[in-house]
């Protein structure tokens, strides 16, 4: 009788849990530290829209479950967002269009490295990184190129990920090494 929300209980944690190892990689210090994306609110967005498109874009191929998957865990990114926008002391009046500014934020990003990821070379998805990341405040030693082909390492790691594995929201995402 609640077998529908047994379902969707579960699809929910699952979302929680992808969307806290989309943070978790997404805080790795090498990306801030050794690659140069500013460590501010604005480059933190940027590493978790990086790392969400790339979800994203492994769930894609997993149909219909995989696609309800990735909207969950967009759900959760921007559940996060209002949360954080709210704890840092923005205004209850100005979080709703904040929100739905970076919600957008988060589809442009998504639909940009999706595109990028299909092109034959890296030179597109450095130009978009470049744009995003490297034009932020305190940028200035900025590497697209490692930042790019971290991108492709993860992109071919998560496409060896069980689809079990993927649906369930147990996959880890690697952590820069080089």
């Amino acid at each position: 009788m609640f077998d529908w929300l047994n379902s969707r209980l579960a699809g929910k944690t699952a979302a929680d849990t992808l969307y806290g190892e989309i943070v978790s990689a997404a805080r790795a210090p090498k990306f801030y530290r050794d690659w140069g994306v500013p460590d501010t609110v604005e480059g933190r967005f940027e590493m978790i829209a990086l790392h969400l498109a790339l979800v994203l874009d492994r769930l894609s191929v997993e149909g219909e479950a995989g696609q309800a998957l990735g909207r969950s865990v967009t759900e959760a990114c921007i559940v996060d967002l209002d949360d954080n926008m709210r704890e840092i002391g923005i205004g209850d009046l100005a979080v709703p269009r904040k929100v739905k500014k970076a919600a957008a934020a988060l589809f442009d990003r998504h639909r940009d490295i999706t595109a990028a990821l299909a092109a034959t070379d890296s030179v597109p998805l450095q130009t978009a990184l470049q744009r995003d990341i490297g034009a932020l405040s305190g940028a200035t030693q900025f590497n697209a190129r490692a930042l790019a082909n971290y991108s492709y390492e993860q992109r071919h790691a998560l496409a060896n990920v069980a689809r079990e594995a993927c649906l369930d929201g147990t996959l880890s995402l690697q952590r820069p090494t080089v």
